[in-house]
């Protein structure tokens, strides 16, 4: 299950009790799925959504505010994602004065028009606003968060859908009132109020509430963190052993060019015994072989450096007794 899928089966499954807060979802979730249309001179609205609970909720809260059932449904397929879409045509005696109550119609002039106050006097409590948003996600939301299982994965996205830029602006200006920040884009027609960052989705979820998809994705932060830095100590170790093998392999080519160039008895008698030790013992770390010529870890270093530079010149002090001075 998709991590979207999840917090939105926890946003209807959380009842509402007052009716102001219905009235508030069912405008969020109308205005985020529905399109306006006339017939016969009076205005209706179809609405569009992705899954049978979702129709549930909006049916029950139609049914239990306004006393409406719900009629006219028809099933398509969804072919971009292969799946059922549920489109649902509210028309009819009452439908109007539905649409007026919930802030999507307005009375002008003895007919109706738009209400392109988004929010209107619906959503002007706290509580009303945030029944409002949880509508609006589940009809124009989504959700990725990134999955342990697979290295290329989704990152952290969370946005809603707008047609207008007004009302996607207004949105982002009202969430940050609330400690949300949010970016706006436009993707083709669409406008889209989005959150790229596990903290400010995870604030946004506390917002609504869902306080256990903030459970999960704080679960799902704190796995991938230490999966990062499982990562990154492996690699810091990867990059250490590739560190000490070309090291090893410098001194050894070193130490086998003076070996047949000038011989290692050449040498004097500390460059030699160190020379020999890191031949002999090739898989020993600094700090072990140091151990082994009862010598510190930066003196072997100097000496396997002084080692490097003899086998550089060795063409130039071939026949010359003073390396051993």
């Amino acid at each position: 299950m998709n991590f979207g899928k999840t917090v939105r089966e926890e946003i209807l499954s959380r009842p509402i009790k007052e009716e102001h807060c219905r009235r508030a979802f069912l405008a969020g979730a109308l205005r985020g799925a529905g399109t306006l249309f006339e017939k016969e001179g009076e205005p209706g609205l179809d609405f569009s959504v992705r899954d049978e609970e979702t129709l549930n909720v909006i049916a029950q809260y139609l049914s239990l505010v306004y006393g409406y059932d719900l009629r006219e449904v028809s099933v398509s397929e969804d072919k971009l994602n292969k799946k059922d879409r549920f489109t649902v045509t509210l028309w009819g005696r009452g439908v109007p004065e539905i649409l007026v109550s919930l802030g999507i119609l307005t009375v002008s002039g003895g007919g109706y028009s738009v209400n392109f106050d988004f929010y209107g006097g619906i959503a002007q409590k706290d509580c009303c606003f945030r029944a409002f948003i949880r509508g609006l996600f589940i009809t124009a939301g989504g959700c990725t968060a990134p999955s342990l299982k697979e290295e290329n994965g989704t990152g952290y996205h969370l946005e809603l859908i707008f047609f207008h830029a007004k009302t996607a602006a207004v949105t982002s200006e009202r969430l940050a009132r609330f400690g949300i920040n949010t970016h706006i884009t436009r993707r083709r027609e669409s406008y889209i109020v989005y959150i790229k960052s596990a903290e400010g989705i995870k604030d946004f979820l506390a917002f609504l509430p869902a306080p256990k998809s903030v459970l999960k994705i704080t679960d799902i932060m704190i796995s991938k963190e230490l999966l990062n830095n499982t990562n990154r100590q492996k690699n810091c170790d990867l990059g250490n052993v590739s560190r000490q093998v070309e090291a090893a392999y410098k001194y050894a080519s070193a130490i086998d060019k003076i070996d047949k160039e000038i011989g290692l008895k050449a040498l004097n008698p500390e460059l030699a015994a160190a020379a020999a030790a890191r031949r002999d013992f090739p898989e020993d770390t600094l700090t072990e072989l140091a151990a082994r010529l009862n010598i510190t870890k930066s003196c072997l270093n100097h000496r396997l450096r002084k080692i490097s530079e003899i086998a550089e010149n060795c063409g130039k002090i071939k026949n010359d007794n003073g390396i051993k001075r």
